[in-house]
């Protein structure tokens, strides 16, 4: 009786353990922990993930083609995670992904620059029946909310998902 005990205590600490250094994990590695374990435990997460990643892009270009498709393609360390703010029901679908080259230099105020290797996230908040989405590079949010960027956002959001999944043109 005394050894289950001792038994008992030591998987308690080590799981107290574990679950105190998933707590303390920077985003990305949290979130990788949790994109494993959610779609398991949580089936609304599993199917508002599902839901998004088999958006259709609407590129032209990429007539057909799903964000899981486009964004998982030329990305590394690919995860998906889903959060629901209890108190205002706002829904949001994270995908972050490592690896990514992306050619931003055209566009000044994005941050104009070379990613050869950037972090990509893609936050896809979900309000009825409407989804806006928010891409970030290397944690710098690509989306201007100005008024006068409208227009160039989506230009940079399509952008942004073509060269995801194409991999990025040469100059």
């Amino acid at each position: 009786m005394k050894q289950l005990l001792k038994v008992i205590v030591a998987i308690v600490i080590l799981i107290a353990v574990g679950y105190g250094v998933y707590l303390i994990l920077p985003d990305y590695p949290h979130d990788f922990v949790k994109s494993v374990v959610q779609p398991i435990v949580d089936v609304e997460a599993k199917t508002r993930i599902t839901q998004v990643q088999n958006m259709s892009v609407g590129i032209k270009e990429l007539d057909g083609v799903t964000y899981k498709t486009a964004l998982e393609k030329n990305n590394g360390s690919n995860c998906w995670v889903y959060d629901k703010d209890e108190t205002t029901g706002q829904e949001t679908v994270v995908y972050r992904g490592n690896g990514a080259p992306v050619n931003m230099k055209d566009y000044s105020d994005y941050n104009g620059k070379l990613y050869t290797s950037a972090s990509v996230k893609f936050e896809f908040i979900i309000t009825g029946n409407s989804v806006e989405i928010i891409p970030y590079l290397n944690d710098t949010k690509m989306n201007i909310k100005d008024g006068a960027h409208v227009e160039q956002n989506k230009e940079v959001l399509q952008m942004i998902v073509s060269q995801l999944y194409g991999g990025m043109e040469e100059e």
